[in-house]
């Protein structure tokens, strides 16, 4: 049985990687989209794919796949998609699906006209601390939720190269608001924010907002580009290396228990020739010889999303547009300095 054909479009570092694993689950990688036309030649030939384009929609015309899988710049997420899914196929786009409420809403509902299927890539969703925190939120482990409390940092030397493609709340903020609504399970009513430019004035690199839910949950999201080059690497190997360190904390508190995880665990620490490296063994670590982790469990349920073999329960499109919502409003907070009240969809 042969699976599911896919098309890559955006095969930058972690566009190539998603060729690797989309493969190494069994589907069929026909085709790869990208305006960069070396890069695209040097990934079809490493991943021994015959059937490229620079633009997607005459690649669909020739190719017909079952799934499109968007790893490009956030700005492109919305055409691609709507193009994807125009054409017949099934879309994973990586976070976030839109940088607009009106476009993320727009592609939810577009899939549902041409009853397709939309995987959004929050892989903070699908590692194993957060699956398992989440599965105790849900049988009562803590009680009734009361507030969430969730930070990621930065290394500072990623906000000089990269911190301002896009705004950090897309970029960083978007992982925790989206993890703050797979806990709350509902809609942000009413967002604060506040920032600094610390780092640099190119764009904010202190972020923190307060979350409002509509079911009184509350959530603090605070984000960073401060780390310092001297912090252990938590990314400096395996199938996608950075240079730098990405170190934060959820915590969820109900009125009977409190879970709480650290993004840099100390349960491994190397100390060798290149310094000190506490490696992440949970989003995509090199198993076997093969990605595992939370990639390819993020992989996994969206093929099976696509192919029927199971509900789309654990990253709803519905939720990934709240989360757009939620970043629009704490991106909006942060120009005016004031509170945002989000407007009730009907």
């Amino acid at each position: 049985m042969t699976g599911p054909t896919v098309v890559i479009a955006g095969v930058g570092r972690f566009g190539d990687l998603h060729a690797r694993v989309w493969a190494e689950a069994g589907a069929r990688i026909t085709g790869l989209v990208d305006p960069d036309t070396a890069r695209l030649a040097e990934v079809a030939r490493t991943r021994r794919v015959d059937q490229t384009a620079t633009e997607l929609a005459p690649l669909l015309d020739r190719v017909r796949p079952d799934v499109v899988v968007i790893a490009a710049d956030e700005a492109a997420h919305t055409g691609l998609a709507l193009t994807a899914l125009e054409a017949g196929s099934h879309v994973f786009v990586e976070k976030p699906l839109a940088l607009s409420a009106a476009d993320a809403w727009r592609i939810a509902e577009t899939a549902a006209a041409h009853q397709r299927q939309v995987v959004v890539g929050h892989i903070s969703r699908f590692t194993a601390p957060m699956t398992r925190m989440r599965a105790g939120v849900e049988r009562g482990a803590v009680g009734r939720l009361c507030a969430l409390r969730l930070r990621r940092d930065f290394s500072r030397a990623w906000f000089l190269s990269f911190g301002d493609r896009v705004h950090p709340v897309w970029e960083s903020c978007i992982h925790d608001i989206d993890l703050a609504i797979s806990f709350a399970r509902t809609r942000v009513r009413r967002v604060v924010a506040m920032q600094s430019g610390a780092a640099g004035d190119a764009a904010p690199s202190v972020v923190s907002a307060l979350l409002e839910f509509d079911n009184g949950v509350i959530a603090t999201v605070e984000s960073a580009w401060l780390v310092p080059a001297t912090a252990p690497g938590t990314l400096d190997d395996g199938p996608l290396a950075l240079d730098g360190a990405i170190v934060g904390e959820a915590e969820v508190l109900g009125l009977d228990g409190v879970l709480k995880q650290r993004l840099v665990s100390d349960s491994l620490v190397e100390w060798t020739r290149a310094g000190v490296q506490v490696p992440d063994l949970s989003l995509w670590p090199e198993e076997d010889g093969v990605v595992g982790g939370a990639l390819r469990r993020e992989v996994g349920y969206a093929l099976a999303v696509f192919t029927g073999r199971r509900q789309p329960d654990v990253m709803p499109v519905e939720e990934a547009c709240w989360g757009v919502e939620a970043a629009e409003a704490v991106v909006e907070s942060l120009r005016t300095g004031a509170p945002v009240e989000l407007p009730v969809r009907r």
